[in-house]
């Protein structure tokens, strides 16, 4: 991962919008806004699903079965793009034919995509199983930001200019640099207040033993910041107690950040099926959008933790001090 992926990253040039044509409004101005704040150009992208696809006996290609089909969604794109334009953002429309799980990624690195904005659906159970959710398949199978936009996304920031405060939810993970990197830069970009959660399993632990392990924890958070960074709030390192799986979701739905950032190795089908992830409920509940990074490969021999401080021997790019504290409100 190089510094100028990092740049990218959080100053999207090119910015993929998927709509399936029935997202509310709040979505769509959503996703202007977004744009708007970087400046990017929008590629506006419907996939029509095979189920409307016939096959031409001639050739042997897939064909739009229904003409009607075609025009009405052209007509329904078209208007949705002249929403972009009207904001003064460039917007290229452009419809597929084939799943948007397979299509949209290869849309993303023909044309350079440098992230994702696509809207959660609420199904469940037997209904997430049949049907599936394109967010999901993206978040799993692209290695750019994907930028979710849950049904529960407070109304106030649909007209919002900047985020002004914003979540990171780390595992500690060999991915962390990385992620702490993109939502750094994120919050230097927009003047943000900048939150690194980590959440330490500590069941069976002694007293000292969760002290130590806090104390560690909070070294690592601090290391994980890039020493280049200059942020006009300084960073807070949050280190919560108990089950990822609840934990993140609960600070994530219950305080008023503006952006949730969250990375690493995602769910199986099984977990995604029964709503039971973490990056699953982190979407449905928090009140903001989502952003995920899929990890990258990573080589055998590359070393993890390359910014973490305590590991590498290095001194800690922020001081610890006080600087544990509990996500509050605005």
């Amino acid at each position: 991962m190089t510094q100028s992926t990092i740049v990218r990253w959080s100053d999207p040039k090119v910015i993929l919008v998927a709509t399936n044509l029935v997202e509310d409004h709040p979505f769509m101005l959503h996703a202007i806004y977004q744009t708007a704040l970087s400046r990017a150009k929008v590629l506006l992208v419907h996939v029509i699903s095979p189920f409307y696809l016939s096959t031409e006996a001639v050739y042997g290609t897939p064909s739009v079965q229904s003409n009607l089909v075609v025009r009405n969604a052209r007509a329904k794109l078209d208007e949705l793009a002249a929403e972009f334009r009207w904001e003064g953002i460039e917007c290229e429309p452009m419809i597929l034919n084939g799943l948007p799980e397979e299509q949209i990624p290869l849309i993303v690195k023909s044309r350079i995509v440098d992230r994702i904005i696509v809207a959660s659906r609420a199904a469940s159970g037997v209904e997430r199983l049949i049907g599936g959710s394109v967010a999901e398949a993206l978040i799993s199978g692209v290695e750019i930001p994907v930028c979710t936009i849950g049904r529960s996304m407070r109304p106030d920031l649909v007209c919002a200019t900047q985020p002004e405060r914003i979540l990171l939810a780390t595992s500690l993970q060999p991915e962390s640099p990385m992620l702490v990197s993109f939502a750094s830069r994120l919050a230097e970009l927009h003047h943000s207040h900048l939150t690194l959660l980590h959440v330490l399993e500590s069941a069976g632990m002694t007293w000292q033993e969760r002290e130590l392990a806090r104390f560690k924890a909070r070294q690592k958070l601090s290391g994980l910041i890039p020493k280049e960074a200059r942020h006009r709030h300084r960073p807070v390192l949050l280190v919560a107690e108990g089950d990822t799986k609840t934990v993140i979701p609960d600070v994530a739905g219950s305080t008023t950040q503006d952006l949730v950032i969250l990375g690493g190795s995602f769910p199986s089908l099984f977990s995604w099926m029964l709503g039971t992830s973490v990056v699953h409920r982190v979407i449905v509940e928090a009140k903001c959008p989502v952003i995920t990074i899929k990890s990258p490969a990573r080589s055998a021999t590359e070393r993890p933790f390359l910014r973490d401080g305590t590991d590498a021997g290095e001194t800690l790019a922020h001081p610890i001090g006080c600087t544990e504290e509990a996500v509050s409100g605005r």
